[in-house]
């Protein structure tokens, strides 16, 4: 992959996503939440990562998830967007 994307990389999660929940469907047990999901694509991806290191990642997994519930459901209008100043760096 010479040159990155975010569609790239878009394609490569959904991939990763459809055969992680393809393998766990075949051992006939879906997950039952995201983080359980996604906890199972970093066991077929990651294999050698101890248990303590999976329950680290899971952990961070369930605390992203759970930030971005809290940013879903801001309100934000039309008119909210970033403040951003330009400055002009001028030689003097």
């Amino acid at each position: 992959m010479s040159n990155p994307t975010r569609r790239r990389l878009l394609q490569a999660a959904a991939v990763g996503t459809a055969s992680a929940l393809g393998a766990t469907a075949q051992a006939g047990e879906p997950p039952a939440s995201a983080d359980q999901a996604l906890t199972a694509i970093v066991r077929l991806r990651f294999k050698h990562l101890t248990e303590e290191q999976i329950k680290t990642v899971q952990r961070g997994i369930q605390n992203n998830l759970g930030a971005a519930g809290v940013l879903r459901n801001i309100a934000l209008t039309p008119l909210d967007e970033p403040a951003s100043v330009f400055l002009a760096d001028v030689a003097e």
